[in-house]
This record gives structure tokens, C-alpha cells and sequence, in this order.
């Protein structure tokens, strides 16, 4: 991105003798631009190796393709961004990663990046971070991180021959902030244009949808919901809050701005409070106000039918948005009223009432009915399991919903309600039945999908359970595992490789207060869960410095020696330390003791050679035959 620079008035007479500046500890300037400047480090971090994602797909083409983020998660405490750019080669690498405001996107408004720091911004959360490049059919490795003087090093680790398409992968671990990332990452990505990002974590996609959902206003350059809220500057794919002294809108919504039209601070966090910044939000502003009732008529006009006019209609003519566009224009495109009154339903906090309109509201959430005789119990039980508002209108017949402009395809059969269900026992008096929801395990955008309703007998068999209110488990004790739909799919598909899979089940509040509850054999997940894996929980376990093991790996795969292959062949012989360590995230009550075997064999091995730790690993490959020879064995 173009940064916009004031010209300097000030000549330097010949006779004077110019010097240098020094620039000062390097280390001390990568503490303040990558630790100290970040007020949001967790989103910064995702911003910023976001933007570089974005900016090398634009530099290479490749805008079609999603990059890939992973986010970090229980099982998986560690943050990666793949983009599928250009890749870098090594001098690249070691510019980008070990320098400070060196950058070559000054110079273009196509892409985000400018000031040259935010590939350092890993460092805000880590000492140490891998990048490996992928670059035309090699995937070199390194680990960029601080020395002993805290200044940034890039260590090469070696390259080999890849498959995989160019670009660039940065990774780095992160401990017990999961919560955090996805509230964050659903920040970053809500309004994200250009790039696709494609998100391991399905509750950031739902979080980001829902977010877009709420414009339901939008033109070119803007994009406007009814609530009350903050108006953002969207720019280079960053939201930043505009200033409230300049904010004429008070609904939450982005106005669109090109590359370089604002300034902005190091951190990329918020607007320079500016006259030039001013002038140019509020014009746009202005601008954007002056245009909404044109665009809004437009936008109306151009839906298919009578029926889509109103519900266009109605959802701009909600809070600051009716006054800004005009209610008196939007209710122009009401739906039309009928001759006779039409009966609706509404359900209410404490059940359902009945009333008459000629007023029929436009909106997808209500339910459209013909009339049909005796069904007002199927309909009263209908709306029990309705949130306060939902409404069924009942016309009397097909000519009346027509004359109220109601598609055909929207109408509904009163006899598709389900059956009012009734407790029932069978011929011993030992079984009855409740209405109940089975887990689908499946991932949706609606959580809707990942229940199904069903009739559950109560036999005396063993019923596993959580309590659901509108399709999410509620009353969960924190775990990290099972307080959303999303985490029970993943912790389902983890405690499946140890214990036998079951059916899962939702029941509502006021079933737990009954006297079938009591009586009935229900355990909840999370006990069920933990009374399971206690029975397979593993006596001890290995354990061992993951990170360490890795390094004898490196040796073993290049070099013959027996002590070596001894500490591989123990760690793989007894794979149980992921499960041990599920055990104790879910607070599983069994002694597990652990076992430190491949920790004293490692430990032994790097004490007995100890030179072995002079040698960085970016030399290693260079020098294997000298290792080799240390050791007293041969290069495999």
C-alpha cells in the first residue's frame, strides 16, 4: 500500500557536514513494534499473517484459491496460516523475518502491506515461529526466532522435494487460548473480501456468517444493518472503528474506502485522528446517506414478487435504517391487505395466543397456513417449541393467502404438525415414550442441523444426554470439550478411537424437571464420557518432550545408530500419551503414572554426547558425515 508522505520544505546548505542517524538495539525495536505496539496481540496476529496471505495471492494470481488458517484448538494447541501465493526464496526469508520495516508493497494499492512489520508479528505471542516456502517444487524449512540477545535469526533447517503448490506456511504454538482465537479470527475474517480464507473451525464460520447476516443492507461501497452500533472504515479487507465525533450513522455497519484513501497507526488498529482522515469519512458518509433511499427503492424494485418486495422492505424499515431510508417509502411495499381478516398464532413466554389482522407481516421466520378444522391443539403444542414472537398466519382458503401476495410453494399443511405426544406404558408398565432430540453429529451453518427430532423409548436402557435449548447444549460445566455443538462433534470423533460409539441426546429444560426424568436411566455426556475413558485410561504412560523426540527423529532418518533407533522404537511402541492426556482434560479420577523412560534415554544420549549440541540445525545436513563419524556409525 501507498503511504502518503509530506514533502519536505527544508534545504540543507553545501557548507554543512551531514551524519548518519543510528538506529539503535534491534532487539529493543523488536520488542516495541511487535510486542508493544499490538493492543490485541491474538487478533494481531491473525490480521497480519492474513494480510500477507491475501497480499501474495493478489501478487500471484491466485485469488480463487482459499488460504487455509488453523486455528488453535485442545487437541491441537497450535495457530498455521498456508497461503497458496509465491512463496519466497531464501534470501526473501531472511529479509522478511530478521529485519524490521523492510518492505516492497510501498509502492502498490493492490495490496495491503506497507510498514514491514507485520511478518514479526508472531513475536508478540513467541519467541520462536516456522515458516517453511514452497516454491517451485522444494519446501524449505526455518525457524525464525530470538537469540540470546533477543535479536530476531532466521535458521535454515533444510529443504527437500514437495508436490504441493507455492506459497507460504508460518506456525506457531499457542497454549490455552482457544476461546480467544475464535472470537478473534471471527473479527478478522466478518467482513473479509478478495481472498478466501478457508478455517478449520466451524464455530468462526458460523460466528462470520452471522455477522455478514446482520447487513441486510448493502450497495457498492457499504453495507448496513438496523441495530444500534459502530460504524467502520473498511479498508484493505481491516475494519476500523470510525471515530464517534464523525459518526452520523449510530447503526452498526463498514463504509467501504480504497487502498491508501486513510491513514492509519503502526499497529494498523485504529484511524489517524486527522483533518485529512476527517473530511474524507464524513464525505463518504454523507455521500452514502444522501444515496439510501434511491438505492433501497432500486434494490426493492428489483425482487421477483409482491411477496420479496415486502420482506425486503421490512428488514430496512428496522431501527436507524427506516429513518435514515424513509418508513413512509418502505411501507409503500407492504404486503396487501385482504378483504377479511386472516386468524394468526403467536407463541408466547408462557404459551400461545389468537388473533385477527388485515395487516400479514412479510417475514421468512413466519410460517404460512390454510385453514383445516380441529387442529388447534397440534397448533398450540406446535408453538410450545417456538421462541416468543414466532407467528402462523391461517388463511381460510388459497384465494384469500394469494390476495395477501403469499407464494404458493410457502404454504404449509396444518397436517405435516407433528402429533401431540402422549406418555404412554406399554402392556408390563415398565416403558413409556418422551419427545426428545438425537444427535446428528454433523457440521452446519444452522444449528438446527446438527439435531433431528425423535421419539425416545424409555425401556430402562442407558440414555446419554445434555440439555438443549434451541438446538445448543446449555448447562455445561467448562471443560473445553462439550460446551457447543461443534466441540461435541470433535470430541465424539476423538473418544471414538477409545471407546465404542452411542447415540447422543437433547433434552429440554422442562423434561429435566419430571418425574420420567428421575425415574428414567439417564447419565449426561460429560459423566458418561469421563466414566468411559476411565476404563481405558492407561496405567502409565510415556511421557516425553515431544519437541526433543523430533531431533532424534532427524538423526535416525539420516544416520544408522542403535542407541538412536532404541529411543524411536520405544516412543512408538506404546502410543497412549493422547489419550492420557484427553484423560486428564476431561478430568477423568484414575491414577495414571508416567512413565519417563524415553525422556531418561534422550536425557542420557545428549548428556553422553553433548557436542552434538553445537551443531545448529541448519548445519546438519552439511555435516552429517562428521555427526556420523562422532557417533561411531554409518550414514543410512
Amino acid at each position: 500500500m501507498k503511504l502518503s508522505t509530506t514533502p519536505q520544505d527544508v534545504t540543507i546548505p553545501a557548507v554543512f557536514e551531514k551524519r548518519d542517524v543510528a538506529i539503535g538495539d534491534v532487539a529493543f525495536i523488536l520488542d516495541m513494534f511487535a510486542d508493544k505496539i499490538y493492543t490485541n496481540k491474538v487478533r494481531a496476529v491473525i490480521r497480519e499473517l492474513a494480510c500477507n496471505a491475501h497480499d501474495s495471492h493478489v501478487m500471484a494470481g491466485t485469488t480463487d484459491i482459499p488460504f487455509y488458517v488453523h486455528l488453535p484448538t485442545m487437541l491441537e494447541p497450535w495457530f498455521s496460516l498456508r497461503d497458496y501465493g509465491t512463496g519466497m526464496a531464501d534470501d526473501e526469508i531472511a529479509n522478511k523475518y530478521s529485519a524490521i520495516g523492510v518492505s516492497d508493497k510501498r509502492d502498490s494499492n493492490q495490496v495491503i502491506g506497507c510498514y514491514g512489520i507485520g511478518a514479526l508479528s508472531p513475536y508478540s505471542m513467541a519467541d520462536s515461529f516456522i515458516v517453511k516456502s514452497y516454491r517451485d517444487g522444494t519446501v524449505s524449512t526455518y525457524q525464525c526466532m530470538r537469540d540470546d540477545e533477543r535479536n530476531p535469526v532466521v535458521i535454515p533447517l533444510g529443504s527437500e522435494p514437495t508436490d504441493e503448490a507455492n506459497g507460504l506456511e508460518v506456525t506457531l504454538t499457542i497454549n490455552d487460548r482457544v476461546d480467544e482465537f475464535e472470537k478473534e479470527a471471527s473479527e478478522v475474517f466478518s467482513c473479509w473480501e478478495g481472498t478466501l480464507p478457508k478455517i478449520n473451525n466451524q464455530l468462526v464460520i458460523d460466528k462470520c456468517q452471522e455477522i455478514r447476516d446482520r447487513f441486510v443492507f448493502k450497495g457498492d461501497n457499504f453495507a448496513l444493518s438496523p441495530s444500534w452500533g459502530s460504524m467502520h472504515a473498511l479498508m484493505g479487507n481491516i475494519a476500523y472503528k470510525i471515530p464517534s465525533a464523525w459518526d452520523s450513522f449510530n447503526v452498526f455497519g463498514y463504509i467501504k474506502f480504497e487502498l491508501g484513501e486513510l491513514e492509519f497507526d503502526t499497529a494498523r488498529e485504529n484511524l489517524s485522528v486527522t483533518d485529512k482522515n476527517k473530511e474524507a469519512v464524513e464525505s463518504r458518509l454523507a455521500e452514502v446517506r444522501n444515496s439510501l433511499k434511491e438505492i433501497a427503492v432500486e434494490q426493492i424494485d428489483a425482487q421477483p414478487s409482491v411477496y420479496e418486495k415486502a420482506v425486503f422492505a421490512a428488514k430496512l424499515n428496522k431501527g436507524n435504517l427506516g429513518y435514515y431510508i424513509g418508513s413512509d417509502t418502505l411501507e409503500e411495499f407492504s404486503l396487501p391487505e385482504p378483504a377479511e381478516p386472516v386468524i394468526y398464532w403467536q407463541s408466547k413466554y408462557r404459551g400461545s395466543e389468537k388473533f385477527h389482522t388485515k395487516s400479514v407481516s412479510a417475514n421468512p421466520k413466519n410460517e404460512y397456513y390454510l385453514r383445516k378444522d380441529r387442529m388447534t391443539t397440534r397448533i398450540r403444542s406446535y408453538l410450545k417449541d417456538m421462541g416468543s414472537g414466532f407467528t402462523m398466519y391461517i388463511f381460510k382458503d388459497l384465494a384469500q393467502a394469494q390476495e395477501c401476495g403469499i407464494p404458493v410453494e410457502l404454504l404449509k399443511d396444518l397436517d405435516d404438525l407433528p402429533k401431540v405426544a402422549r406418555s404412554s406404558s406399554s402392556s408390563t408398565g415398565n416403558s413409556a415414550v418422551c419427545k426428545t432430540m438425537k444427535f446428528t453429529g454433523m457440521n452446519g451453518r444452522q444449528v438446527s442441523s446438527y439435531w433431528k427430532p425423535e421419539e425416545l423409548e424409555l425401556d430402562g436402557s442407558e440414555i446419554v444426554y445434555v440439555e438443549v435449548r434451541r438446538n445448543q447444549p446449555v448447562g455445561m460445566t467448562y471443560n473445553g470439550f462439550t460446551e457447543t455443538n461443534y466441540q461435541i462433534v470433535r470430541t465424539l470423533d476423538a473418544t471414538s478411537k477409545y471407546i465404542d460409539r452411542f447415540n447422543l441426546f437433547g433434552l429440554k429444560t422442562a423434561f429435566l424437571k419430571t418425574a420420567k426424568f428421575r425415574k428414567g436411566n439417564f447419565i449426561h455426556l460429560n459423566d458418561y464420557l469421563k466414566r468411559e475413558l476411565g476404563k481405558v485410561a492407561p496405567k502409565t504412560f510415556l511421557d516425553y518432550n515431544a519437541n526433543e523426540l523430533k531431533d532424534f527423529h532427524r538423526i535416525n532418518n539420516k544416520i544408522d545408530n542403535d542407541e538412536v533407533r532404541e529411543i524411536i522404537e520405544l516412543a512408538e511402541s506404546c502410543d497412549n500419551k493422547a489419550l492420557a492426556d484427553m484423560c486428564k482434560k476431561m478430568g477423568v479420577e484414575v491414577e495414571m503414572a508416567a512413565d519417563l523412560s524415553v525422556q531418561d534415554m534422550m536425557d542420557a544420549f545428549s548428556d553422553k554426547h553433548k557436542i552434538l549440541s553445537l551443531i545448529p540445525d541448519w548445519s546438519f545436513n552439511s555435516n552429517i558425515e562428521i555427526v556420523a563419524e562422532y557417533l561411531g556409525a554409518t550414514v543410512k
